[in-house]
């Protein structure tokens, strides 16, 4: 549990160092891109495990791995289609006067790198809930670490989705 939270500050802080020159436009479209991928993700990724389980019919050790990869794939299959639907539809970038571009930038870079870390961190309940990994094992910054950073993800995602949200934090 403790790695899984240092995992997770790592992909929080490459996340917020890979977005920092990028802009407050290009920031924009990925953080939209990120979050409509995460809901697409949530609402389709366990219908996709269903499938994935009944063809592959793996032991019921081994089903939660199955769900997470469909989860994953989905979100990178959607944030890729995303992602180059809006690149290819909006070839012009907005400009905006250059501190407004910096500081918008690192603030919406910043909502970026949460709301990434936020889905990996609330992905990681699907193997908490399979008991695979414990979380009472790991040290209470560790817990408490995953905790705040699963909120934000699993917050939009209730107001989104509304009760098809998977409810995991319980």
């Amino acid at each position: 549990m403790n790695y899984l939270a240092v995992v997770l500050l790592f992909v929080f802080f490459a996340g917020l160092a890979m977005t920092v020159n990028e802009g407050l436009w290009s920031n924009t479209v990925s953080l939209l891109c990120i979050m409509f991928a995460s809901m697409l993700a949530w609402y389709w990724g366990p219908t996709l495990g269903a499938y994935v389980v009944e063809q592959a019919q793996p032991s019921a050790a081994n089903e939660w791995a199955f769900w997470f990869a469909s989860v994953w794939g989905v979100f990178f299959f959607s944030v890729t289609i995303l992602r180059i639907i809006s690149d290819r539809s909006s070839r012009v970038r907005m400009r905006f006067v250059p501190p407004l571009d910096l500081a918008g930038g690192l603030l919406v870079g910043l909502c970026l790198a949460v709301m990434f870390t936020s889905f990996a961190a609330y992905s990681l309940f699907l193997p908490f809930k399979a008991g695979v990994w414990k979380p009472a094992d790991g040290a209470g910054w560790a817990q408490q670490v995953v905790a705040q950073f699963s909120a934000p993800i699993y917050t939009v995602g209730k107001a989104v989705l509304q009760e098809d949200f998977p409810d995991l934090q319980q």
